[in-house]
């Protein structure tokens, strides 16, 4: 598969300027914001780029941990690979529209309280946010109002009209639109 074999795996590879720019510029001030909303249609990456933000604030060789001069992911290190291979205990990926319930996300908010077990944040990584019931959102506000300082929360969405205003103005919200022509052969 094309897009398979050509995903991006850091920051600079990303092939839409605003998020490059946008991701890049939270990730310089090492200001990582609690929660972050990715918005846009269904294949502009938005969960890829989740996972690099993921690799990013839990490498074991960049800026976050003290070395080097970059805050890009090395993609080496057992953090960085054990996400990619989805095996991180630090980084939960889940999707909504199969776990929307509040018994879902009341065990997500729990299972947020724990310190990470191997990476400086645990990063849950929530796609199609926008199916997340009622109950289910109103419990995960109050997590998002006043969250553990080791957890990022990364809700993606193609429907952000779904999505609770109340959620929304907790979260950094990062628009994925189509990437010119310009940003593909970058």
């Amino acid at each position: 598969m094309f897009y398979l074999k050509y995903r991006p795996q850091t920051i600079g590879e990303l092939d839409n300027t605003q998020v490059r720019d946008k991701i890049s510029n939270l990730l310089k001030t090492k200001d990582i914001p609690h929660a972050m909303l990715f918005v846009g249609s269904k294949g502009m990456g938005k969960t890829s780029t989740a996972r690099i933000a993921a690799k990013a604030v839990n490498c074991l060789e960049n800026l976050f941990a003290g070395k080097g001069t970059s805050f890009e992911p090395c993609n080496t290190c057992s953090n960085c690979t054990s996400i990619d291979k989805n095996s991180s205990p630090d980084v939960v990926e889940q999707d909504a529209a199969s776990n929307r319930g509040i018994e879902e996300i009341r065990k997500l908010i729990k299972e947020s309280s724990f310190a990470p077990m191997a990476g400086r944040y645990r990063v849950y990584i929530i796609d199609e946010a926008h199916m997340i019931t009622p109950d289910a959102f109103n419990a995960l506000l109050k997590t998002l109002e006043e969250p553990p300082k080791t957890v990022l929360f990364i809700l993606a969405t193609t429907n952000e009209e779904k999505v609770p205003t109340t959620i929304i103005s907790r979260c950094v919200r990062i628009p994925f639109g189509q990437a010119n022509k310009a940003d593909i052969f970058h």
